[in-house]
């Protein structure tokens, strides 16, 4: 009988293995469409993007996570993780020293000279690009199964539940503008990820079809279309609201948003960043769609 539990216990040993450094055998795509075999979970992986950082850390991966941009600044303790420089001007000399197994970028915060750059020097580099809510459930799912850290799968089920509760409310037909930028005028269509947000909060964007993701707009079409809701994605501080306050103010005084007091300032990492604080985004957006009724 000692015999047989002695068996049951090696048997069990190595049968359990130890998350994220046992043997996988996953194959996937990264967005580009190239192919990845991972057989064993990359002990050092570098983040080029916020948004990528953000995941990782939502996951519980964060103690393979060697490097971050300077723009890693969420959650906080992002910012003791080695800086490797900027999106698009990453320190290749720090790179070589940490000696990553993996590195992760985006196809719209980086640029191809530096996934040429890295992929030259022989590093491996997995390419996200979400540009959806959905999208960003799939990338989590990807980074959750290279990374294999415990728990991951969980966490992403309940944002996926989360998120789902908010796509099952009523929606508006609404019409709103908002703003990257007031100096110049500067949207987004609805093929962007920050349109999908708004779009899936039922709010209807009036520059939604527009060609460009990222178009320019004149002041008079802001006047023309009249939108319910006008919206400016900004930094959080009070100093950068008191300097828009009085433009926004001489600029949009005749549009109805502004006289019926539905103007709003969003957070501008929350709503450009593809991760998991799109869960605040939607929040955010279903309180204002529900002030007053």
């Amino acid at each position: 009988m000692k015999r047989i539990v002695l068996l049951l216990i090696v048997i069990s040993l190595f049968s359990c293995k130890n998350p994220g450094k046992g043997n996988l055998e996953v194959e996937l795509k990264d967005d580009l469409g190239k192919s990845f075999k991972i057989d064993r979970s990359p002990e050092k992986v570098i983040s080029l993007a916020p948004s990528i950082t953000e995941i990782i850390y939502f996951i519980g991966a964060d103690s393979r996570l060697a490097g971050v941009t300077k723009y890693c600044d969420y959650p906080p303790e992002a910012k003791n993780k080695t800086i490797i420089g900027g999106l698009l001007d990453p320190n290749l000399e720090l790179i070589s020293q940490i000696k990553p197994d993996l590195i992760f970028l985006t196809t719209e915060g980086n640029s191809q000279m530096t996934y040429k750059s890295l992929t030259d020097i022989g590093y491996k580099v997995f390419v996200m690009n979400p540009r959806n809510i959905d999208d960003i459930v799939i990338t989590m799912e990807k980074l959750n199964k290279i990374l294999n850290p415990p728990g991951g799968g969980n966490k992403i089920s309940e944002f996926k539940k989360s998120i789902q509760a908010y796509k099952d409310n009523p929606k508006t037909n609404s019409t709103y503008a908002a703003f990257l930028s007031v100096k110049p005028l500067i949207t987004f269509n609805d093929n962007t990820f920050i349109g999908d947000i708004f779009k899936q909060s039922g709010f209807n964007n009036l520059f939604g079809k527009e060609k460009l993701d990222y178009p320019g707009i004149y002041e008079e079409d802001i006047l023309l279309k009249n939108p319910d809701y006008l919206f400016v994605l900004s930094d959080t501080s009070l100093a950068a609201h008191q300097r828009l306050n009085d433009e926004i103010g001489n600029r949009f005084n005749d549009i109805k948003a502004y006289k019926e007091k539905k103007f709003y300032y969003l957070d501008e990492n929350v709503f450009s960043r593809p991760g998991p604080r799109v869960l605040d985004a939607l929040k955010k957006l279903y309180e204002v769609k529900n002030i007053g009724n």
